[in-house]
């Protein structure tokens, strides 16, 4: 008899740490053990806590960084127990050296923009059809010899290409030894455009452009060459 109650008490435990769940197949209940410690418990609510306070700590510094305008870095320590604490207050991310030199980068890049625009817009930047009629050529003809680098073409931010009347020498020629320098100076009409523009020493403080046009074409390319090896008198 005694040993008939132990195992009812057996079953009642068992059955009052069950739980019930419906069969899918017979539509009739089952009874699945549950079985869960003490520490997991307790173990699941320290880290339901801390989700909790990570994210009201997550809130707190997406406002006050989106008030500073600015990334914003805190700190939260977790406990071996999945406890988490926030251990500092939010302060400003510091900014970092790539992103200083990125935003001088981007200034200069603007300002460079701003001058290839003021230049682009002078008096003596022509279009294909004018340059042409200035060398007695068509547009067609003017587009491919900027291809060739038989005349200097400059481009900025929109796809009108302009081309410098003072490239056209008094004869009402394309200015002699450009194509050279393209060559030589790796094919960007920019970079070009700034060494004909630019006083050098070598040449007795004249600009290349001048110099060109006085018929110094083989002293214009050497120091088209020095710039590009590195090589300054």
């Amino acid at each position: 008899m005694a040993q008939s109650k132990k195992v009812h008490r057996l079953a009642a435990a068992k059955k009052k740490r069950g739980k019930k769940l419906p069969r899918a197949a017979t539509g009739k209940y089952v009874t699945v053990k549950e079985v869960q410690s003490p520490s997991e418990g307790l173990s699941a609510l320290a880290r339901k806590g801390a989700i909790d306070k990570i994210l009201k700590g997550y809130i707190a510094v997406v406002k006050k960084a989106k008030k500073a305008g600015r990334p914003l870095d805190y700190t939260v320590r977790v406990s071996p127990n999945g406890g988490a604490k926030l251990v500092a207050e939010p302060v400003a991310a510091p900014v970092a050296e790539s992103d200083a030199l990125e935003s001088a980068l981007a200034a200069a890049r603007e300002r460079g923009q701003v001058k290839v625009a003021e230049i682009l817009k002078g008096d003596d930047m022509l279009t294909a059809s004018d340059f042409g009629s200035l060398i007695g050529a068509s547009h067609e003809t003017v587009n491919v010899k900027r291809g060739r680098g038989e005349v200097l073409g400059l481009q900025g931010a929109t796809r009108a290409v302009r081309y410098p009347r003072w490239q056209v020498t008094d004869a009402g020629l394309p200015l002699p030894g450009l194509s050279k320098l393209f060559e030589i100076l790796g094919r960007d009409p920019w970079s070009v455009y700034r060494f004909l523009r630019t006083d050098h020493a070598e040449l007795g403080g004249r600009t290349a452009l001048d110099a060109l046009k006085a018929g110094q074409q083989e002293a214009v390319t050497v120091v088209a060459q020095n710039q590009m090896n590195g090589v300054f008198s």
